[in-house]
Parts: C-alpha cells; sequence; structure tokens
C-alpha cells in the first residue's frame, strides 16, 4: 500500500512540511542537522541523500507525522519536492 504524502509550505521559503500520512515516530519529535545525525533513522538518512537539503524535522502526531525539510538557500524546490516526496515514500515502509 502506498503512503500518502501531502506538501505544505512554511514561513520559511527554504523549508517545506511533507504530511505522512503513517507513524514514522513513536511520539515527540527529532531534528538532524546532517547525515551523520540521521544515520539511525532511514527517513532522514534518505531525505539528506540529497545535496541540498540542510536539515530535516520530524514530529510524530497521532497515528501520522511530518517532516520539514529545510534546503540550501541557492536550491529550488521544483528539483527537490518529488525526489523528498518519494525519499519519504520510499522509506517509510
Amino acid at each position: 500500500m502506498s503512503i500518502k504524502v501531502t506538501v505544505d509550505t512554511t514561513p520559511n521559503e527554504h523549508a517545506l512540511k511533507f504530511n505522512v500520512y503513517k507513524k514514522i515516530l513513536d511520539s515527540g519529535y527529532k531534528t538532524f542537522n546532517s547525515p551523520e545525525d540521521a544515520k539511525d533513522f532511514p527517513v532522514a538518512a534518505k531525505i539528506f541523500e540529497n545535496a541540498d537539503v540542510v536539515s530535516v524535522f520530524v514530529m510524530a502526531e497521532p497515528g501520522t507525522a511530518f517532516v520539514t525539510v529545510t534546503k540550501k538557500p541557492e536550491a529550488s524546490w521544483s528539483d527537490l519536492k518529488d525526489k523528498i516526496v518519494e525519499d519519504i515514500k520510499a522509506s517509510a515502509t
């Protein structure tokens, strides 16, 4: 079954919120500021495979989660957004 992921803007033009309709974190939140930070969390580790990603924030919500991804200022969301959605779907199974 495919995981549903929707995307919302944030007040920060360099960050997008990816709503994941699957539980990927038991409770609370996690912040990852480097691929090394994310090595034990598959969803964040996969997102960091994109060189233009600066940070990944994951927040648990009842039965779901959201992932906020911040990119480098010079990077374009048109190049990154769909790839990150696919990364989330691939690694959140």
